[in-house]
């Protein structure tokens, strides 16, 4: 077998998925979200990707605002024979034709063929309808001599804000509406008197505005939406990566490295289950523990190469015969495995324990050294589980164990039936520790139905049930809630606070410009309007430093229905008509409040309705013409407060959901990645002894030989072997010999922590150490100082001829070049572990140099 293929064998599953995640392409979804773009265009692909899935939801907002549209024309045009008394029968026609064009067009939408729809259709036909209706309030303010025509032709901006705000249009298509409605506005209507002119002026600033403020909103409604897609795809996309890399790490954590079968973690969770599930059923369950016989001489004269392949193909065999009986098998390590046979009765277990010695003995796999046969053969010890009494899983394993090493003393390559029921040393009524090595995996690492136990499950769950029911009440449970205002808390002063400051200029800078349109008020009443934009930026710097975040909503929102109240105040002391047309201009007051402080719905809510209220209650017409002209302007006020509160509701709602997708994604971003590392940490860890084990032994010579490489330093590597290990089994029985393995990784781990080394366990009773920069002399002393621990801690082998277990090293040390195998320096520091063995055992052994055996009162020699 090729040394290189089992340095690479979990080189692909290894890879770590989370970095091929991140690491997005230009046009992905996550690359989107990351470049935090302002345009509202995705890459081709990706944008045919968000049509579709946004084709379905549009058409049938489109469909139903533009049903509400032709109600709304309707009423809205119920003015125009006082408005425009010359040509309303003609303006009805048009109307008329209109609604039937908008109906039909409607209709079209609605039941055109799935195959032929496309997202422009409902777009194009909204956005006609709305141009078209704004051109026909355009073309009656040219047509109609009369200042009621002129005042009426601000509702020209009504069907374009509609589209843009109701409706939600796309933004390029919101964006040609307004410039065509507005371009058409300030090219034509130009007035008949110079009283007109003044308010057809009034008008285009007031149309100028009102566009700004429903782009803006609309821009932010599509930017949103589309930030909130990206957020959900990019959600699905991390979490099934991430699920699917736990789902790998998991499998890696479960499974032998070398052979592919369950490890001793897994064989423990599984026997444990099986145990269970027998116990409830009272259905048989027998267990066989599996050893190749004379593994050990099979490594010695064929090599680890050799072993590894030898191992691989018994696994093989072992799987297909699991499978063949309803068991499953597994590597306990090293030569060591085990098939669990469940609703396998005594005779049944027989004969599977015959068919493992059979099928293994037919492939005759060549062993020149055994003195069995000559080929690989296997012992089995097969043991029953107990439904009386009180037999666990441990005594179950310690009966096949004990079956196995009387198999062995039989003469090998057998199998072997416990006759007597237990003995003390089965360990019957002692439970396994918790959390030991070779236990199952812990419950919280594993997928699981049952209730959230975490306080970030607990978190995630009322996330995603609140995002579940819409909270259309723009309310979230209490703990949410206050992280929810808690996260906006920085932002929102800050923005208030600018906002005010601009929201003032504007406000001034528009009323002094229209201070024509009332001439009749007197300059001690306007001087109301400077002093009170003076007290509003002073509560402004005030409110700054309010601690809670709802009070400086709460007093924004009352300086902005204070503002509007005074402002409707200011106008209602004029008595021209150009006053009641400019009163038109109050409703941006509130739309300011929804769109350029994002005030939430319930804060905006307060000064749109005192808005609404103050125009219809403190402005008076005087005659029939104001009467119409005041009509119109109510009208235009209450609806675009209509406007401003659905503007205000969807981007509250749309900032709550947006938080809330990214609160989830956080959560399971750390949940899923927490879970990751512990299952890749356990991917990693010997589950017997604690330490690295194979894979990352590799993993961790893949890297180290690439940094020596860049930086020309050296690298030692150790491989032990524990002396006679195979007696310590064969006489002291699995269970002990897991002890004594546990003791001596735990030495070994200890000494090369304190050098800088990384040790593991290899496999069986063979552990190997990287050592960093190591020379072949500082690797020889590393290797001393561990055999001296070891030998130094005295753990008893009566069939040792130290009587206590000792260690064999080879050592090795080479400074990487291009074109260098790192299989070489295992091979070498392997070659010198056989070397030491044959040199009598419990010695360190480098390359073509004299071996240092074992010394008596002797201190351990320092590191160069």
């Amino acid at each position: 077998m090729n040394l290189t293929t089992r340095l690479h064998r979990d080189d692909t599953p290894r890879r770590d998925a989370l970095e091929s995640a991140r690491a997005a392409a230009p046009d992905s979804a996550e690359a989107v979200l990351a470049q935090a773009r302002l345009s509202l265009r995705f890459p081709k692909a990706l944008e045919a990707e968000f049509a579709a899935d946004t084709l379905e939801p549009r058409r049938r907002l489109l469909v139903s605002c533009a049903l509400l549209g032709c109600l709304g024309v309707l009423i809205g045009t119920s003015s125009i024979d006082e408005a425009t008394p010359e040509i309303a029968a003609f303006v009805w026609q048009l109307v008329w034709i209109w609604t039937a064009l908008a109906l039909a067009g409607t209709l079209s939408t609605w039941f055109s063929p799935a195959h032929l729809r496309r997202n422009w259709h409902a777009e194009f036909t909204t956005a006609l309808l709305a141009t078209a209706m704004s051109l026909l309030v355009t073309w009656m303010a040219t047509a109609s001599k009369p200042d009621t025509a002129i005042t009426h032709s601000a509702m020209a901006s009504i069907p374009v804000m509609y589209s843009c705000i109701a409706a939600r249009l796309r933004f390029h298509w919101s964006l040609g509406s307004a410039l065509i409605s507005f371009g058409a506005y300030a090219l034509f209507v130009k007035g008949s008197t110079p009283y007109q002119a003044q308010m057809v002026s009034s008008l285009t600033h007031l149309m100028a505005l009102s566009y700004a403020f429903a782009l803006l909103a609309n821009y932010a409604f599509e930017h949103r939406e589309r930030r909130n897609w990206l957020l959900r795809k990019v959600e699905d996309q991390q979490r099934q990566a991430l699920l699917q890399t736990s789902a790998q790490l998991h499998l890696l954590s479960i499974q032998d490295p070398l052979t592919g079968l369950n490890n001793r973690r897994q064989f423990d969770a599984a026997l444990q289950q099986t145990i269970e599930q027998a116990t409830r059923s009272q259905m048989p369950l027998s267990l066989l523990a599996v050893d190749v016989d004379h593994f050990k001489r099979y490594n010695d004269t064929y090599g680890h190469a050799a072993g590894d392949a030898c191992l691989i193909d018994i696994a093989r065999i072992l799987a297909m015969q699991a499978h063949v009986h309803g068991g499953s098998a597994a590597r306990l390590g090293g030569e060591e495995f085990a098939l669990i046979l469940p609703g396998h009765a005594p005779e049944m277990a027989r004969l599977a324990a015959q068919s493992v010695c059979t099928a293994i003995a037919a492939v005759r796999m060549p062993h020149g050294a055994s003195d069995v046969a000559d080929h690989v053969t296997v012992s089995v010890g097969l043991a029953h589980w107990q439904t009386e009494g009180h037999d666990n899983a441990q005594a179950l394993q310690a009966r096949a164990d004990r079956a196995l090493y009387q198999a062995k003393a039989l003469g090998r390559n057998r199998m072997h039936e416990v006759q007597d029921a237990a003995q003390p040393g089965d360990a019957r009524d002692t439970p396994a520790p918790a959390l030991a090595p070779g236990q199952a995996l812990p419950a919280h690492l594993l997928p699981t139905d049952d209730a959230p136990s975490s306080e970030a499950e607990q978190d995630e769950a009322r996330c995603q049930h609140t995002l579940e029911s819409q909270f259309r009440w723009l309310r979230f449970p209490a703990p949410l809630e206050d992280a929810y205002v808690a996260h906006n808390a920085e932002p929102r002063r800050k923005l208030l606070a600018i906002n005010t400051l601009v929201g003032l200029i504007t406000y001034n800078v528009f009323a002094l410009s229209n201070r024509a349109m009332f001439p009749d008020i007197q300059e001690s009443v306007l001087d109301v309007q400077a002093w009170l934009s003076g007290l509003l930026l002073l509560l402004a710097v005030l409110n700054y430093f309010v601690p809670r975040p709802l009070w400086r909503e709460g007093i924004y929102s009352l300086g902005t229905a204070v503002l509007a109240l005074v402002s409707t105040w200011i106008v209602s002391h004029s008595h021209l008509t150009s006053a009641l047309c400019y009163s038109v201009s109050l409703m941006l007051i509130p739309m300011f409040s929804a769109v350029g402080a994002r005030q939430p719905l319930w804060f905006t809510c307060f000064p749109a309705v005192i808005t609404s209220v103050a125009v219809a209650t403190l402005l008076q017409p005087v005659g029939p013409a104001q009467a119409v002209v005041y009509r119109d302007s109510l009208f235009m006020v209450i609806n675009n407060t209509a406007y401003t509160l659905i503007l205000a509701y969807t981007l509250e709602h749309g900032s709550r959901k947006e938080w809330l997708l990214a609160r989830i994604d956080g959560l399971q971003r750390d949940a899923l990645l927490a879970a990751s590392q512990r299952l890749k940490t356990l991917s990693v860890v010997d589950p017997l002894t604690g330490i690295c084990n194979r894979r990352q032994f590799e993993d961790d010579l893949d890297r180290i030989w690439g940094e020596c490489l860049q930086d020309q330093r050296h690298l030692g590597m150790l491989i032990i072997d524990v002396d006679h290990f195979k007696l310590y089994n064969d006489k002291q029985g699995h269970l002990a010999g897991d002890d004594c393995l546990k003791q001596v990784a735990g030495l070994i781990s200890q000494t090369a922590q304190a050098h800088k080394g990384l040790a593991a366990r290899l496999g069986g009773e063979e552990f190997g150490v990287l050592l960093p920069g190591g020379t072949l002399e500082q690797a020889r002393n590393l290797a001393e100082r561990i055999r001296h621990a070891v030998s130094q801690a005295g753990i008893p082998h009566d069939y040792s001829p130290s009587r206590h277990v000792t260690v064999s090293i080879g050592v090795a040390s080479v400074t990487p070049q291009e074109g260098m195998d790192r299989v070489s320096l295992f091979a070498t520091a392997d070659k010198a572990l056989y070397e030491a063995k044959r040199a009598g055992r419990n010695r360190v052994m480098g390359p073509n140099q004299a071996d240092t055996g074992p010394r008596r009162n002797t201190p351990s020699v320092g590191l160069a």
